[in-house]
């Protein structure tokens, strides 16, 4: 990320908390001049203690905390991953070589799985992750044509409230741990054009009814994220009391990570009903989002 764009994204983190330049200066103990030198990109060279300082008083997590200072390395994302020479091949830069191998590997789960990028987009889902939620045939059908269809978002917050239908309890602490690992996989990328789109779709009132709710509620949760291990236990409308926990294996490519999340079993009951839901469900996937172009207005 170059020093304009890392300026946008910070002006980006500032608004979000409906500050202006000087209350972030004052908040973090710096000249009101030097944040706006930073937001207009002509800042070039970021001390450790003015990035700190940063990050204190934007109140981020730990997660959000690397991603932060990986956005004020500077380095491109097309540079992090290793790039091939006459010695060494990579298929970083190869989307369909890139998706076509994560998929194999979800087509092989025997438990509910998915693939999704660094805006939440759902890339691809096994049939057992499609069936655990009840996500209806309707929804996957109409997603292409839907503002933000494919995005996990569109299950948790939209005013169809389908992951709110079969989270029998314990609702709250569900939508609280997913904004919580969207607002880390994202952090890096707010600023760009794409997230601006999906985040004033997921601010309608209308549409997405408590979104906005929980985004500004987990700004301020004191409770620290270090783990991007989400672990979720409640009473499921029809499978009765589950346990488990969801764990995303990072892949990281020259257009952003992806991320195959599975849902790994914690107790025998969850452990049993994973197994009879991939049994009939099988091995098929179910292809959704686009990846790595995004089509979307402006």
């Amino acid at each position: 990320m170059n020093r304009k764009e890392f300026g946008q994204l910070l002006a980006t983190l500032r608004q979000d908390l409906d500050w202006k330049q000087s209350q972030l200066a004052e908040i973090a103990d710096l000249d009101e001049a030097v944040i706006s030198q930073i937001e207009r990109g002509v800042k070039k060279f970021f001390e450790p203690e003015l990035l700190l300082c940063l990050a204190n008083a934007l109140q981020l997590t730990t997660l959000e905390r690397r991603e932060f200072f990986l956005a004020a390395s500077g380095v491109e994302q097309n540079q992090m991953v290793r790039q091939p020479t006459g010695g060494t091949t990579t298929d970083t830069q190869h989307p369909t070589r890139i998706l076509d191998r994560l998929t194999q590997t979800l087509k092989s789960l025997q438990i509910p799985a998915f693939i999704n990028d660094v805006y939440g987009d759902a890339i691809a889902a096994n049939r057992a992750v499609i069936d655990f939620f009840h996500i209806p045939a309707s929804m996957i059908e109409s997603a292409g044509e839907v503002p933000a269809g494919y995005n996990t978002m569109r299950m948790t917050f939209n005013r169809e409230l389908v992951a709110r239908t079969h989270v029998a309890d314990n609702w709250n602490e569900y939508a609280i741990t997913s904004m919580l690992s969207y607002r880390v996989t994202t952090l890096r990328y707010r600023a760009k054009p794409y997230f601006k789109y999906l985040l004033k779709i997921f601010r309608d009132p209308v549409e997405y009814p408590l979104f906005d709710r929980f985004w500004k509620r987990v700004s301020s949760l004191e409770t620290d994220r270090m783990m991007n291990t989400d672990y979720f236990q409640y009473r499921h409308e029809t499978y009765g009391q589950i346990h488990y926990m969801a764990v995303p294996v990072t892949t990281i490519t020259a257009f952003g990570e992806l991320f195959l999340t599975s849902y790994q079993p914690l107790d025998a009951h969850t452990s049993e009903i994973f197994a009879q839901i991939h049994q009939e469900a099988g091995e098929n996937i179910i292809h959704l989002a686009p990846w790595p172009m995004k089509k979307f207005p402006g």
